[in-house]
């Protein structure tokens, strides 16, 4: 078989050097392959097909076409993961830069992620790893165990979040706590979140909070930006108090990883709490 008639279930027409280096990357890090033809056509015209036509017995029949079904479903989320970060790469990427172990274990996770919002996160997170080399592997294994609920909590949370210098967090605080449930937050999601890894908090009657510094400005002044917005915050100490939730190393490389739309409802709730507490 010529390598032209490889198999590669990712229509590889017109596909551009940064995705040829990617497919490379998954098939010297996880042995992962593609084809012009569909997974459909796969299944049916050879692998299935080739078991129906065997001289097994019946249960051995059932039991092998079961697990061919099984491993095409698990190679089509991979394949619709892959699509994901196809489409998500912004720069020529570091691919020879990306750990093989790290690929290799992403992939393993990857093929048991059928859900197409979570895939969504799966893509951009591989995008990232070959764009800038910084995802944890942590973040691999919190984010096998994440459900869609949790990734909508996430998400909104990130909508809240604001950026000092290059650290995102998220602005929470517990005295104000009802106020989040209309943007769909609840004190059972968060937990959910600590759970997962992505998210610390610190509630009750004698939490502190936590706090953000700007080491590249004066003492008094801290620049607050939350998307295109930027503002100077005026504190009576280094540190500029955020409430009481705080990402995780996994949760920071996350938040800059998905995509957040910026929503006025929040953008005003946010910079209120922020002027209110300094």
């Amino acid at each position: 078989m010529s390598e032209e008639q490889k198999f590669n279930l990712i229509d590889c027409s017109g596909i551009s050097d940064v995705a040829n280096n990617l497919i490379d990357k998954l098939t010297s890090g996880a042995g992962w392959i593609a084809s012009r033809k569909t997974p459909a056509k796969i299944a049916v015209n050879t692998y299935i097909e080739d078991i129906q036509n065997s001289n097994y017995d019946p249960l051995t029949k059932a039991a092998l076409i079961s697990r061919a079904k099984k491993t095409i479903k698990e190679y089509c989320n991979q394949k619709d993961i892959v699509e994901v970060a196809l489409a998500s790469l912004q720069t020529e990427g570091r691919f020879e830069e990306v750990d093989d172990d790290w690929i290799a274990v992403f992939m393993d996770k990857a093929r048991l992620i059928s859900n197409k919002e979570v895939q969504k996160i799966w893509g951009k997170v591989l995008a990232a790893e070959c764009e800038d080399n910084n995802i944890p592997r942590s973040l691999i294994y919190i984010l096998a165990q994440m459900d869609r609920e949790d990734a909508e909590t996430f998400t909104i949370l990130c909508s809240l979040a604001i950026r000092v210098e290059d650290e995102y967090q998220p602005v929470i605080m517990d005295k104000k706590f009802d106020e989040y449930k209309k943007w769909g937050l609840t004190f059972d999601k968060l937990v959910s979140l600590s759970a997962l890894g992505l998210i610390e908090m610190d509630f009750g009657p004698f939490a502190t909070g936590y706090e953000m510094e700007n080491t590249k400005n004066i003492k008094t002044k801290i620049v607050v930006h939350y998307f295109d917005l930027k503002c100077e915050v005026n504190t009576k100490r280094e540190k500029l108090p955020i409430g009481n939730v705080i990402f995780t190393k996994s949760g920071q490389a996350l938040c800059r990883t998905i995509s957040i739309e910026k929503k006025r409802w929040i953008l005003g709730g946010v910079l209120f709490t922020l002027m209110e507490k300094r």
